[in-house]
């Protein structure tokens, strides 16, 4: 797992990755890291944009919550194996992501 910190420039989180098997993103609370308060948008495949109500926002997180996809059996399309962007609507916010992908242990 890695920390780190999201601004108003949007970042290609994870690379494109084929054996992608799950990915979680988590926004650290506030009560962990007091600035903490803006949004977090996340873009699979596209840089989203951060402006709530915008048909590119992506996914939306707020201090606190996470996103995660798994694969849940061997068939199932998720997780999205594609580039992961994200942008914040504040400096300086700090989330954790993870990726695991097939063989690791």
């Amino acid at each position: 797992m890695r920390t780190i910190t999201v601004g108003t420039s949007p970042i290609q989180l994870l690379h494109p990755n084929a054996d992608r098997v799950r990915w979680t993103i988590t926004y650290t609370p506030s009560s962990i890291a007091n600035d903490n308060t803006g949004l977090i948008f996340i873009g699979r495949g596209f840089i989203p944009n951060a402006t709530v109500g915008d048909p590119n926002q992506g996914d939306v997180l707020n201090s606190g919550s996470s996103i995660e996809e798994k694969k849940q059996f061997a068939e199932d399309s998720l997780p999205y194996k594609g580039a992961i962007w994200i942008v914040s609507n504040s400096a300086g916010q700090q989330i954790t992501v993870d990726e695991q992908s097939i063989g690791d242990q």
